[in-house]
């Protein structure tokens, strides 16, 4: 059966493709006849491209693609005999790029020898001209200009002269002038980015990279953690969302924002101290001061572990037997309900947590950042147990087990049969309290480290 699936999809995909040819071959013989030389032999391109065997457009691209050759290596020959150097070059660059295209379908076409002749008469002198003029555009400074000269000549021939090092020059110069302005006026990231564009693209330039360093340095904000307050959380779960904090922060993308090691730091200068009186190799003013204090208080704490409620439900046991109707003789459906009970069983778990927190700059004072961050998890499940067969149980209520009453109901429709059956298939555990726990804490975490990395004294 798949192998008869496999030959007629085959099949469909080889007539679909050779629809797609025919419409392009007819569309191909149109513009041919209306003297469209090149939009017919783009349309037999087409044509091949979907049916590479297609005679008909094999035939037809060899005759209209050869006249759009000839036209493009007469335009160059043209131009180079006016003495237009650009446009003998392109064009005739035109129509060796044409002819590699049917040449890939399996179409060979000719080339003028006459346009290749001043094709390679023109090119270098061409290419000369412009190296000339990028020349000129480096001495005036123009760099923008400049650059597009040079991408032109590295295209035409990427080894000419010393194009490779012009254009590093063209492309990294207005970067790092601007990087030079924005570091003077301040602005230390945007400066940054300039220094580290260069360094990243084009290796070493100038004093770049030293100049990106010092950039870095002006703008980082280094980040001294107090240890976090809460009377509503214990000490524990405190620590806990302080750390998960700590580790957001270390993990951001972010070169500008840096935690800290408070314990280190007091270590480091312990150390120098003794440097002071001992003598050490340890030089002062390495320490990492730290530019700004974040601080947080718990706000809210909650942990809910849930209790597993239990009600009992009444509902049928549905018993299907095959009987014979003594009048027709015919096999019959007899649908008998036997009421039983069965158990539903309910729990959910729930964790709030709420963390104020606030960036202060230890040089002036002002807050930087200042936010409440807040996350709540919840797991919850309803589920059904019933010892018996649960494929043939039915929702419904009766008054009493032993006889029967006006109150007594079946529910034996598909909608609530169908959401009893849910709940015998339910899940019967939910996440703990702890794993709650964890996944409130990183997500609060993760709201603090982006409000923080979402700061810029710059903007």
């Amino acid at each position: 059966m798949k192998k008869i699936i496999l030959i007629s999809t085959l099949a469909l995909l080889v007539a679909s493709t050779g629809c797609v040819s025919k419409k392009y071959l007819k569309r191909g013989i149109k513009y041919e006849e209306a003297g469209l030389w090149e939009l017919a032999a783009e349309s037999y391109i087409q044509s091949l491209t979907s049916k590479r065997d297609n005679l008909d457009a094999i035939v037809g691209l060899k005759r209209t693609g050869q006249k759009v050759i000839d036209e493009k290596c007469y335009k160059s020959i043209a131009a180079y005999e006016s003495d237009n150097l650009k446009e003998a070059v392109y064009d005739y660059l035109d129509a060796v790029d044409f002819s590699k295209r049917t040449s890939s379908l399996g179409v060979e076409l000719m080339v003028n020898s006459r346009a290749t002749d001043y094709f390679k008469d023109a090119k270098p002198r061409y290419i000369e001209t412009l190296y000339a003029q990028a020349q000129q555009q480096m001495d005036a400074e123009k760099f923008q200009q400049a650059e597009a000269l040079l991408d032109e000549i590295k295209k035409l021939e990427p080894d000419y002269g010393n194009v490779k090092e012009m254009l590093k020059v063209s492309k990294c110069e207005p970067l790092y002038r601007q990087g030079k302005q924005l570091m003077e006026s301040g602005y230390y990231r945007k400066s940054y980015g300039n220094f580290n564009q260069i360094v990243t693209e084009f290796g070493s330039y100038k004093d770049a990279a030293m100049l990106m360093g010092d950039a870095l340095q002006k703008a980082i904000i280094t980040i001294k953690v107090n240890n976090f307050t809460g009377g509503y959380c214990t000490k524990a779960l405190t620590q806990r969302i302080q750390s998960s904090v700590v580790a957001s922060v270390n993990t951001l993308n972010n070169p500008f924002v840096k935690i800290v090691d408070s314990d280190n730091t007091i270590q480091i200068i312990e150390e120098q101290q003794r440097s002071l009186t001992q003598g050490s190799d340890i030089e002062v003013g390495k320490i990492l001061a730290a530019k700004a204090i974040l601080t947080g208080e718990v706000l809210e704490c909650k942990q809910d572990a849930g209790r597993l409620n239990k009600s009992d439900k009444r509902g049928y046991l549905k018993e299907v037997t095959k009987v014979k109707n003594p009048v027709t003789g015919e096999t019959e459906n007899k649908v008998e309900y036997k009421k039983v009970s069965y158990e539903v069983y309910s729990i959910q778990n729930r964790v709030t947590f709420s963390l104020k927190f606030q960036l202060t700059s230890t040089e002036t004072g002002a807050v930087m950042v200042s936010d409440i961050a807040r996350s709540q998890q919840a797991d919850e499940t309803t589920y059904a147990v019933f010892n018996g067969k649960p494929e043939k149980l039915v929702p419904g209520y009766w008054e009493n087990i032993n006889k029967d009453s006006p109150k007594d109901f079946v529910s034996d429709n598909p909608t609530d049969v169908s959401a009893l059956q849910k709940m015998l298939q339910a899940r019967r555990e939910i996440s703990s309290v702890d794993q709650l726990t964890d996944k409130a804490i990183a997500a609060l975490s993760k709201q603090v480290s982006e409000r923080i990395n979402r700061y810029n004294p710059e903007q």
